[in-house]
């Protein structure tokens, strides 16, 4: 592969990440619902993002997650972060709601991830698949919401490899999966 060619190909995958970032930015802005809301950060060791959760109604959510992988930053095989953006619809299975308006809930759900991030054989590339999502929430009186959750991803892994395209399993996903991801959001 040219010096030409890895340009292009690295050109390409930073617009499809600006795009993603643009379409998540219209999302946002459309909101119109005068439904709870919850925008914060996430953590991990497989990397960190920014959230933003919407309540449908008393019994589900959905939850859109912009991210940057870093799990290669950490042991040194790679350079710079990947970036991806996930949709989950979550399922609230059980709540409880105390008499100063604590509330603590359990959820699971579905969704989709696509995005720019390292693979194997660590060279970064195009990732989409499914994604899971099961954890629980605390929402204190004063706004403030603590989570932890498990997010397996099952996706596909799309590099170039000697000009030809490669697709392989994201073992990542379901690596990282077992690690669970901390999150500190305001509710408003």
């Amino acid at each position: 592969m040219t010096k030409l060619e890895l340009h292009t190909w690295n050109l390409n995958m930073y617009r499809y990440a600006i795009s993603c970032v643009m379409l998540m930015t219209f999302f946002f802005l459309s909101e119109i619902h005068a439904q709870k809301r919850t925008l914060g950060a996430t953590f991990s060791y497989a990397g960190c993002g920014i959230a933003y959760e919407r309540q449908v109604n008393d019994e589900t959510f959905y939850e859109v997650q912009l991210r940057a992988e870093t799990a290669h930053m950490f042991s040194s095989l790679a350079s710079s972060p990947g970036i991806t953006g996930s949709f989950t619809w979550n399922m609230i299975f059980a709540e409880s709601v105390s008499r100063n308006g604590n509330s603590i809930s359990f959820f699971a759900g579905p969704g989709v991830i696509a995005g720019i991030t390292d693979g194997i054989p660590l060279r970064k590339g195009l990732l989409f698949g499914l994604k899971g999502r099961i954890g629980g929430e605390c929402v204190f009186s004063r706004n403030v919401a603590l989570s932890a959750s498990l997010s397996p991803v099952l996706g596909a892994h799309v590099t170039m490899i000697d000009g030809m395209p490669c697709m392989g399993l994201y073992i990542n996903g379901l690596m990282c999966s077992i690690m669970p991801e901390v999150g500190i959001k305001y509710s408003f």
